[in-house]
């Protein structure tokens, strides 16, 4: 069994990994720790010491444990494990986590194996794109130019409305326009993961799952998307990441 050092009251657990999977010997995770394994059978439990009060420091552990999870994922298959986790002790890592769930370990990272995931993100230019939401739209033109610079009592009613009409229009645009995205990803990826975005600017957040050996088909076509949708919107490639959007941490 491999430990990063004397493991004392808690042991913090960031994710699961094969049992050949060597962790580099300067990776530290939560409260600036030395991480190591706990290896059984095939799979083993990428681990650290807890601090004896078992107390988090919040946004600098977060972004330790995800730190530590990229940083595996650049190794090979990696199941994360949901912030925050913790045993008694390595022993109960072995026999609480890694014994009765080997075999289901096992299975995920023969799943996750060759992949990767990445995150795009697409964003309006907000005044390019309410632009022409008022070129297409002659009610909101007229609403917006009757209420122009004019923010009284007499006006109310013609603003409300006309932010519901400027509100709808905006679904529609990013509904079609992301739809457009989506079609050309899925070209392109295993599984993809459409996650929840919110304001005025929002296009389309979306996690997939890319097969190494598409990875430069990939990031070619995000950057097709780019250029098809320069001045419109701004696109963003993150990754590659751990996969988060297709694990259930909680479970």
């Amino acid at each position: 069994m491999t430990t990063p050092g004397q493991i004392g009251l808690g042991c913090y657990v960031y994710g699961i990994v094969a049992a050949d999977v060597v962790v580099p010997a300067d990776l530290r995770g939560v409260g600036d720790q030395v991480v190591g394994v706990a290896p059984y059978g095939d799979v083993a439990a990428v681990i650290s010491p807890m601090d004896s009060d078992g107390t988090l420091a919040g946004r600098s552990d977060l972004l330790a444990h995800g730190r530590v999870l990229d940083t595996l994922a650049g190794l090979g298959p990696v199941v994360p494990v949901r912030f925050g986790s913790v045993l008694q002790d390595q022993d109960a890592v072995t026999s609480e986590l890694l014994e009765p769930e080997h075999d289901r370990f096992r299975a995920m990272l023969q799943e996750l194996t060759g992949r990767v995931q990445f995150t795009v993100r697409a964003r309006y230019e907000e005044q390019q794109v309410l632009g022409e939401v008022v070129a297409e739209n002659p009610e909101i033109a007229r609403l917006r130019e009757l209420t122009r610079d004019r923010e009284d009592e007499s006006t109310y009613g013609a603003r409300v409305r006309l932010g519901e009409l400027v509100a709808r229009a905006l679904e529609v645009k990013s509904a079609d326009d992301g739809r457009a995205l989506l079609t050309e990803l899925d070209r392109h990826v295993a599984a993809l993961n459409i996650r929840e975005s919110a304001g005025i600017d929002r296009l389309l957040d979306v996690a997939v799952l890319v097969e190494d050996s598409r990875r430069a088909e990939f990031e070619r076509a995000v950057e097709d998307l780019a250029e098809r949708f320069a001045g419109r919107a701004r696109l963003k490639l993150i990754g590659p990441t751990a996969p988060y959007d297709f694990v259930d941490a909680e479970q």
